[in-house]
């Protein structure tokens, strides 16, 4: 039983080792993954988006891929209004067969955020397609959750300008910190990196 115990309070830095050796050889397959996995926290969540085709026009976008995250202040175990700043690099489908490479900026704060957690997050996120459209999505609700031993993020939100606009957009990331756990944590400038695999989807 005592190694048990041990075993369990350790699990979370196991977990961050293996996400971030992870991200630094991350391919194809590893995103893969990570959006099965992804698709699995959304449904036990209850956020399931709708079916295909059911508000008209092509079905929905669906993109994936890699984030880079900031915080300011840096992420320590006092509870803080924290800044968030998201680059993402997106592989993004609309119908079988077909895929565009997009990018994504996303800000948004937290009115109270610590290394464990992120709460109520909630943001704006600038979408750039390779073909050249561009979609701005406004995202007023936020959950953070931590889920299988990750840290999960959800947003929910609209498409306010450009192209799909007025379409819902749902947005999940899993982050693992860049900077080591505890240690980061209780030093003076805190967390202030995060690297994680993100999905995007867009309702028409």
């Amino acid at each position: 039983m005592d190694g048990e115990g041990r075993e369990g309070r350790n699990a979370p830095v196991r977990v961050r080792r293996g996400f971030s050796k992870g991200y630094r050889m991350f391919g194809k397959r590893g995103i893969g993954v990570a959006s099965v996995s992804l698709a699995l926290i959304a449904s036990c969540l209850g956020w399931a988006a709708p079916a295909a085709g059911a508000h008209g026009g092509h079905g929905p976008v669906t993109c994936q891929g890699q984030e880079s995250t900031t915080y300011t202040p840096g992420l320590t175990l006092t509870p803080q209004p924290v800044g968030i700043r998201g680059a993402t690099a997106y592989t993004c489908s609309d119908r079988p067969g077909h895929t565009v490479a997009a990018t994504g900026t996303a800000n948004g704060r937290s009115p109270e955020s610590t290394c464990l957690g992120v709460n109520a997050p909630a943001g704006h996120e600038v979408l750039w397609y390779g073909d050249g459209s561009v979609s701005e999505i406004s995202y007023p609700v936020g959950n953070a959750e931590r889920v299988f031993g990750v840290n999960t993020v959800m947003l929910k939100g609209v498409v306010v300008a450009g192209r799909d606009k007025g379409a819902e957009a749902e947005r999940f990331v899993q982050l693992a910190p860049a900077q080591g756990l505890p240690v980061g944590c209780l030093t003076p400038e805190g967390v202030r990196r995060s690297t994680g695999v993100t999905q995007l989807r867009i309702i028409p």
